[in-house]
């Protein structure tokens, strides 16, 4: 099934909502909130990484190489998912902004555009936090194996 594009949603999304603006606005509002709420979680995520990393990272790195270079590696992808998360959320654009005059079909596009800019920015910032935490979590192991040996 292929996506609609964005004209296509905001009729749509006019015509389920007829006659019922306030509805559709708050609609919208709240995909937006989602979106929020994701970006909290994944900032939250990155930061208990980040202090964790504070606390272990010195183990990490007698470890050795390997362990050191997976934490580096970790840590980076961690902090690029921060910046691109920051980047996508901290426009702050108050739904009311995007009302254009008494259209409102065009008052939805701009809303559905907006949404889809930032869902795209936390999805690459999503990848990042991944290959964060899985390069965070390959360290772990690697200095796991490694205890004792160094």
């Amino acid at each position: 099934m292929s996506e609609p594009n964005k004209a296509d949603e905001a009729e749509r999304l006019i015509e389920v909502f007829e006659g019922r603006r306030p509805e559709l606005l708050g609609f919208l509002s709240s995909q937006l909130s989602v979106l929020k709420t994701q970006a909290s979680m994944m900032m939250g995520l990155a930061g208990l990484t980040i202090t964790v990393t504070g606390f272990s990272g010195h183990h990490m790195v007698r470890a050795g190489q390997v362990s050191t270079a997976f934490m580096v590696t970790g840590v980076v992808g961690v902090l690029l998912a921060i910046v691109v998360t920051l980047r996508a959320m901290l426009r702050v654009r108050w739904l009311s902004q995007d009302l254009v005059g008494r259209d409102l079909l065009e008052t939805v596009r701009v809303t559905i555009l907006r949404r889809d800019l930032q869902q795209r920015g936390l999805q690459i910032a999503g990848a990042f936090l991944a290959i964060g935490l899985a390069g965070y979590l390959i360290s772990v192991v690697a200095a796991a194996f490694s205890n004792g040996t160094t």
